[in-house]
């Protein structure tokens, strides 16, 4: 079979498949789902008890207060690497001039 036969047929094959599907009849849709919900499970929001914003809180303050500590932690140890650092470095520059 020639290429011009193939393409002749795949043409053929398709146009058949078009006609076949344009008249077969349209796909039944479910019926539409009922939703049920209350308006007021819609409206109001679940808030966090008082309780349980108190202790949020409690917790962010205590987060807050952990987070400063490690901050001044890294400040000491940088003031001490430097302070460090700066005396080798005056040491190491007086002991080469002798």
């Amino acid at each position: 079979m020639s290429s011009w036969n193939k393409k002749r047929d795949l043409v053929e094959e398709t146009l058949a498949f078009v006609q076949e599907v344009a008249n077969a009849e349209p796909p039944r849709e479910p019926p539409p789902m009922q939703v049920v919900a209350t308006v007021k499970s819609i409206i109001q929001p679940k808030l966090p008890k008082p309780k349980d914003k108190l202790f949020d809180r409690e917790e962010i303050q205590q987060r807050v207060a952990d987070f400063k500590a490690t901050q001044h932690k890294f400040a000491r140890e940088r003031e001490e690497y430097y302070k460090a650092t700066m005396a080798k470095i005056r040491g190491g520059s007086a002991g080469s001039a002798v």
